[in-house]
């Protein structure tokens, strides 16, 4: 749930495909940070919160991307920026950097590309590529890795390089992907999973298919099924509207683009296998703009929706979390649903808990709790 709303801007949808305006995204410059709510704030679930999610985008990355060494042959890599063959006639955009294990995969949502990890938002609410952002920061304490799906788009507006694939994906077909894509490239695991928004259910359904893969989660503001029990059938058909209303504008601005069903989405994590006994973080935005969020509600849409749907993803940001026993809930994070950019550092210490977490694991030693 990301749309274009400018130059370069997507407006994602993932959290509810509510509002993830702010990622940069379809969001004009003018919407502040807390305007979108879920997928961009409140566009969609991972795509999901629709405000703003945006883009994701490369401006500075492709920059950035050329000074690394194109040599992903091999995991001593200390950092690559290539593509890789995947087969089957495709090619998928794959970064890593830094050094030691558990290796950590951030997994981006709607429509957004590798770099969103690697962008923050400044105090006047421009993005900018960032030491203190999420990627860097990762990478000064263990092996990280991001990626482009097919149909994202990166700061700036640029199309990613991955190959195009019919539209809609899947999350299924997401997972199917990523770990072809690892285990082309030759990235070790374990590994600790980074979802935010729409990359949420990708990193929950490939834990519950290769369990002895992972060894940590964390849900960063994360699409969740819950949603669509927490709305009535109504309320939920108005959700879908959204959504289609946000995909036409996407599709204008990129015929490819990457796009996703949210009925299938929630069937497809309630049919997965379980997530295995592993340290588990989840972060949910706490700001939202419900004026935002009613200028992008399809015409006859209730007037109180706005709060109706905040209220409902609140809540089923409550009930992801109690589905891992002994998950870790941060609910106060000062954030819209992009908080890889509105507060990096949450998402770098919550990735840090979990790998150190998963490190004592492996060494035998009891986790603390």
């Amino acid at each position: 749930m990301d749309l274009a709303d400018g130059p370069g801007r997507i407006l994602r949808y993932e959290q509810s495909r509510w509002s993830e305006m702010s990622r940069s995204g379809i969001v004009r410059r003018g919407v502040r940070r807390g305007g979108s709510g879920v997928r961009g704030g409140i566009l969609g679930p991972a795509g999901i919160l629709v405000a703003a999610a945006l883009l994701g985008t490369a401006c500075s990355a492709s920059a950035t991307h050329s000074s690394l060494s194109a040599d992903a042959s091999t995991p001593a890599a200390t950092s690559f920026a290539r593509m890789v063959d995947i087969g089957q006639g495709r090619k998928m955009y794959l970064e890593c950097h830094g050094s030691g294990s558990p290796t950590v995969i951030l997994v981006p949502g709607l429509v957004a590309a590798a770099d969103t990890w690697r962008y923050v938002r400044g105090s006047a609410g421009a993005m900018k590529a960032s030491s203190s952002a999420v990627y860097p920061g990762v990478g000064r304490f263990t092996r990280v890795c991001s990626y482009d799906r097919p149909g994202t788009a990166r700061e700036g507006g640029k199309f990613t390089p991955s190959t195009s694939v019919p539209q809609p994906t899947t999350p299924r077909g997401d997972v199917a992907d990523l770990h072809t894509l690892l285990s082309t490239a030759k990235v070790p695991g374990p590994y600790v999973l980074v979802g935010w928004s729409a990359g949420g259910p990708i990193v929950r359904i490939y834990a519950g298919e290769y369990p002895h893969d992972v060894s940590g989660l964390v849900l960063v503001d994360a699409e969740t099924e819950f949603l669509q029990s927490r709305l009535t059938p109504g309320q939920f058909a108005t959700f879908l509207a959204l959504e289609r209303k946000d995909d036409k504008k996407r599709i204008a601005q990129w015929k490819d683009v990457e796009r996703q069903d949210p009925v299938t989405v929630f069937r497809q994590v309630r049919a997965a296998p379980p997530v295995p006994k592993v340290p588990v973080v989840v972060l949910t935005g706490d700001e939202f703009d419900p004026r935002a969020f009613r200028a992008r509600l399809p015409a006859g849409a209730p007037a109180d929706y706005p709060q109706v749907f905040w209220r409902a993803q609140l809540a089923s940001q409550g009930d992801l979390a109690r589905t891992f026993p002994g998950a870790r809930h941060v609910t106060k994070t000062r954030s819209d649903h992009n908080i890889q950019n509105n507060q990096p550092q949450l998402v770098i210490d919550a990735v840090r808990e979990v790998v150190e977490k998963a490190r004592r694991q492996e060494s035998g030693r009891p986790s603390a709790s």
